[in-house]
């Protein structure tokens, strides 16, 4: 298997003799749900393997009892800090993700790496404390490379033998921090360890183990632990060791003696998880703070003087005071020696719980957090640093920022942003929805502006600010103007044309009608309202080994962002309603599939750097297109949403196809379309129910609170445990949608504004979550059904007139019903060669 690359799928592409692992029972113990666990649950949906379950390990006789009633062939661990019964290991073939490579073990392996250390010293202390002082700064050090383990469980924590590792190189230590890491190069080589081990063992286990006897005691090869997969050289990253837990509080940066990159070095290496614990920014208060989302300011001339004039001059200004804030971020002076920078941004924070049976407190933008942990006198005098327009700095903070592009007389404008964990608090969506406006602004450039590309940043977007919202005086308020803010940086993108608008964009020329496209470049994963985003733009790329995961609703919230309308256009209502139903993750490849995305870039091993090449060539390739001649680099032809076809029948500018087929689409005097803020006050009105009815805000604040206070639960969704789950949860079911005692209406109130108009028709714009019989569990943990197209074992779907299901262009005569309003059953233009779907729409007959 050392010749093969995963992520490989699906199955029937796999070598003939790994058929049979189709049939294999796995099970798949972990933690939490965390990224690399969906990543994982993505991929195997991807794959074909359907045979499998997920179990959340929350005691040793959970672990013990799920495998007893699963009877895997094998078990996975990709992310368990817990460890292995032995009455489980020595019975079932036990495969666990370690992130270090052979030889590494501890609970804090990338945060070693990250702090700095090189393995030439064994000794931790010693390690610690060279990297902990300011000497560090004289000669910076790293490894080169490092890597992730897939080993078979035994007696040893992270020890057993390995079936399976891969090694990467390291990018520059302080720019990349541990969760980055753990998402990005981790989970890429993680996901390509775990796949070749499940082939290894199977292969090891068909031709040496006999018919009926455990697959547990099938070994690897010894050549499979020494040297990687994909280089097939041994360990090129220097010593490893058995390093000890590495604590917050014994790498606190020194505001005395550590530069700005020092302070950033030790607060990613904490970053999410647990964080990097700073000092006390007062003596009022002897708590410590933990710092999140650091950033390096380079250049100490262009730090405004009003900042420090009050001090005389900038060299007279202590280390560790905190000179400006930003949007909430607050800008500490730093030692400056060595190059190490002017001084560090930080973005949020949390206060430390007071006990060990305390709760988290909320990660808040870094002001809120020295306030509420008593350091509020740091803030007296400070004055704010306002950004100053959106041009990219290099070198400076920018929570958003603007790259151009020309071609062909065209400009196309990049918009950037770095949110922290991907949450758009209601500030952060304002600020984005200025740096648009900013961007396309006809000021900007004395050529015509004709692309706006969203190019996110680590993440693209995980919605509205969760923890921002847990952490206000009134969730309830706060949910409210979150989906607000974040539903008008959506609106503007959609442009529609009529005069019935959002009284924010009343009168406004819209997108369309300045004939400007948009393009939405998903780097990183997104999640609910952020894949909503991404799914309004007329053109959505996506980096392969992206995970998206569009659902709202297992945190009790409806949604907005007008997913209504581009999930059901983009996707057709059956798969519309799974991927709001069913609460999974799923793959860039699926998401092609299903139209929610329209191109794929890149590969799985692609470097966050190579990614965003392939990105901006994906726009600079669509800015010289002609609806003609398709330049390679674009989809042959080109996939874009179903309200932004670009027609074949003439040779133009591609740009100025999409545009004028939206606008006349938009403008049809036939329009049956309704506004398309009708679907806003529709899905708003949902989330009111959700924000301040009596029973559904107090399940919506029960799993915030829970989700974002991370009290620990030993129950695993239905949606994820499958084969093992008892029955469906609540939200599975269409009681979780009522609303007792609401009169239609009635919710507008609650915030003191009228009822829209188009309540009285806009009810028709929901997608039904249950257009057809479900299936009667979960537990079904098997394949589709083959009759037809299918998603989730839903029964047989028929396609509408115009698709290409598989390259084959399917007939359907007539609209027939359609359940919601502006779902068009006509298309035009539908092209497509195997496997390359222009628009692909599954439609329910007589639905």
């Amino acid at each position: 298997m050392s010749a093969l690359t995963a992520p490989l799928g699906p199955f029937p592409s796999l070598p003939p003799h790994l058929a049979g692992l189709k049939d294999w029972r796995i099970l798949i113990l972990c933690t939490s749900v965390n990224s690399f666990v969906q990543k994982v649950v993505a991929y195997f949906d991807h794959l074909g393997v359907d045979n499998y379950a997920v179990q959340i390990a929350g005691s040793a006789e959970g672990m013990v009892a799920a495998a007893e009633a699963y009877e895997p062939d094998v078990l996975l661990c990709p992310f368990l800090t817990a460890r292995i019964p032995d009455s489980v290991f020595t019975r079932w073939m036990t495969l666990v993700i370690h992130p270090g490579p052979p030889g590494d073990a501890g609970p804090s392996s990338l945060d070693w790496v990250l702090m700095g250390d090189t393995g030439l010293s064994p000794s931790s202390a010693d390690t610690l404390a060279h990297l902990s002082s300011s000497a560090y700064s004289l000669n910076p050090t790293q490894r080169s490379h490092w890597g992730t383990i897939c080993f078979q469980a035994n007696e040893e924590l992270d020890g057993g033998a390995v079936w399976a590792w891969e090694q990467y190189p390291l990018p520059p230590i302080g720019t990349i921090t541990k969760a980055q890491l753990y998402q990005g190069l981790h989970s890429q080589a993680a996901m390509l360890a775990l796949i070749t081990a499940l082939f290894r063992v199977y292969e090891i286990s068909s031709s040496t183990i006999a018919a009926g006897q455990p697959i547990v005691s099938a070994r690897p090869k010894a050549e499979w632990g020494a040297r990687s997969i994909t280089a097939d050289k041994p360990f090129l990253g220097g010593p490893v060791h058995d390093r000890h837990l590495l604590q917050s509080k014994s790498r606190r940066p020194d505001w005395a003696t550590h530069t700005a990159r020092d302070v950033l070095r030790i607060i990613a290496a904490g970053d999410s998880q647990p964080g990097g614990q700073i000092p006390p920014f007062t003596t009022d208060s002897k708590t410590a703070l933990f710092a999140y989302g650091a950033c390096v300011h380079d250049d100490p001339s262009t730090i405004p003087a009003h900042l420090y004039g009050r001090y005389g001059s900038l060299d007279s200004v202590p280390n560790g005071t905190i000179l400006g804030t930003r949007d909430g971020a607050v800008f500490v002076k730093t030692e400056q020696r060595f190059g190490g920078g002017a001084g560090v941004w930080i973005t949020h924070g949390r206060p430390p719980k007071k006990s060990l049976k305390d709760p988290l407190d909320p990660k808040v933008p870094m002001v809120d957090a020295i306030k509420k942990a008593g350091h509020g006198a740091a803030l007296d005098g400070v004055q704010e640093w306002t950004q100053d327009g959106f041009e990219y700095k290099a070198g400076e903070w920018q929570a958003v920022y603007v790259k151009s592009v020309e071609v062909d007389g065209g400009i196309g404008q990049m918009v950037y942003w770095n949110f922290y964990n991907g949450a758009f608090t209601t500030a952060n969506c304002q600020l984005l929805l200025s740096a648009l406006r900013w961007a396309v602004d006809p000021s900007r450039s004395h050529l015509p502006i004709r692309l706006l590309a969203l190019m996110g940043g680590n993440y693209f977007s995980n919605g509205i600010a969760l923890n921002t919202i847990e952490a206000s005086e009134s969730p309830s308020h706060e949910t409210w103007a979150n989906i607000n803010a974040i539903d008008d940086i959506v609106e503007f993108l959609l442009g529609d044309t009529v005069a019935e608008r959002s009284p924010k964009f009343a009168g406004e020329k819209t997108l369309v009608e300045r004939e400007i496209v948009t393009m939405a470049c998903l780097r990183g994963n997104a999640a609910a309202g952020g894949v909503a985003l991404a799914a309004a733009c007329d053109v959505v790329v996506g980096a392969r080994g992206v995970v998206l995961n569009p659902a709202y609703r297992a945190m009790g919230l409806h949604g907005s962002e007008f997913h209504s309308y581009s999930y059901a256009n983009r996707c057709g209502l059956i798969v519309a309603a799974h991927l709001l139903h069913d609460m999974t993750p799923i793959s860039t490849s699926d998401a092609r599939t299903k139209g929610l995305i329209d191109v794929e870039v890149g590969s799985y091993d692609s470097s966050p750097a190579s990614v965003e090449l392939a990105m901006i060539e994906q726009v600079r390739a669509l800015l010289g297109s002609s609806t003609a001649t398709t330049p390679g680099s674009l989809s042959t032809p080109l996939r874009a949403a179903p309200w932004a076809h670009p027609s074949s029948s003439t040779s133009q500018p591609t740009i100025r196809s999409i545009s004028s087929y939206k606008l006349d689409r938009y403008t049809d005097p036939n329009r049956t379309l309704p506004p398309l803020v009708h679907y806003r006050t529709e899905e708003l009105s949902q989330m009111l129910l959700d924000s301040f009815h009596p029973v559904r805000s107090k399940r919506y604040h029960t799993r915030r609170e829970a989700f974002i206070r991370k009290y620990r639960s030993s129950a695993t969704p239905a949606r994820y445990a499958r084969a093992l789950a008892t029955g469906p949860d609540e939200e599975d079911l269409p009681a979780f949608d009522e609303a007792e005692g609401w009169i239609r209406g009635e919710e507008w109130g609650w915030v003191g504004m009228p009822v829209p108009a188009s309540m009285a028709t806009s009810e028709g714009t929901r997608v039904d979550l249950y257009p057809i019989e479900e299936p009667a569990s979960h537990a079904s943990g098997g394949s589709s059904p083959s009759s037809g197209m299918s998603d989730s074992g839903l029964g047989p779907i028929t396609p509408m007139k115009g698709v290409i299901v598989g390259g084959v262009p399917v007939e359907r005569e007539g609209k027939g019903k359609m359940g919601m309003q502006g779902f068009e059953g006509k298309m035009t233009g539908a092209e497509g060669t195997k496997g390359d779907v222009l628009f692909q729409c599954l439609y329910q007959a007589g639905a």
